[in-house]
């Protein structure tokens, strides 16, 4: 058998170096937060709801319900609820109606994007909470708004990717939860429904701005 190529060996090397120092490299796309298995992923939004779950029991076992941590709008004593009124709920069932969509719209973004979905979260949780004590009309309290922005991430980063998984997700979301939409409109006097737009209003932002500023080469793809 003949010897192998003295050049064709030193390429391979070259390769092998390139190969190596590239996957040494921590890059903003290629970051630890972004290589957590998906599996570990899922979990994620059960810690956020522990919180309220726990808020909740409190509330009805020593409080008797009465420990609510509302926005109260442009008031300095509301503005604590910009962080915890998406803790707060006015019963279990209000927190059943929240948990439910914030677990599996949290599992949708997840699975696309672990980066993205605290952006998104954060957004809904923080931004909706400061634009509710700034514009909302009366005190409110409780996840909705949150999980409003989830659904307007979820309905626009498809369209704006133009990838097929967060297009096809996009069109589940649609088919499936587009009945959420009727949400944002006054017709409940109960619901407060300028969270739910504010959080969809938000939402679609973000995937707006996100999908926008994706990486190259997901874009691409």
């Amino acid at each position: 058998m003949s010897e192998p190529d003295p050049k064709i060996q030193a390429k391979l090397r070259k390769l092998e170096r390139e190969l190596s120092s590239q996957s040494a490299r921590v890059s903003p796309d290629a970051s630890p937060v972004q290589e957590r298995p998906i599996s570990n992923r899922f979990a994620i939004p059960f810690y956020f709801l522990a919180i309220a779950w726990g808020q909740q029991i409190i509330d009805q076992i020593a409080f008797a319900g009465r420990w609510n941590l509302p926005i109260i709008p442009r008031h300095m004593i509301g503005v604590p609820g910009i962080i915890f009124s998406a803790f707060s709920h006015a019963d279990f069932a209000h927190l059943i109606a929240n948990s439910i969509p914030f677990i599996i719209f949290s599992w949708l973004i997840l699975i696309q994007s672990f980066r993205d979905y605290w952006i998104t979260l954060l957004v809904g949780w923080l931004g909706g909470g400061f634009c509710c004590w700034l514009l909302g009309p009366q005190p409110v309290h409780g996840l909705s708004g949150v999980v409003y922005t989830l659904f307007g991430y979820l309905l626009w980063i498809g369209w704006q990717e133009r990838r097929i998984i967060p297009l096809v997700i996009s069109v589940f979301v649609l088919v499936n939860y587009g009945g959420f939409i009727w949400g944002v409109l006054p017709q409940d006097p109960r619901v407060a429904w300028w969270g739910h737009l504010i959080g969809f209003m938000l939402g679609i932002g973000t995937a707006y701005f996100l999908g926008k500023n994706q990486p190259k080469d997901l874009a691409n793809q």
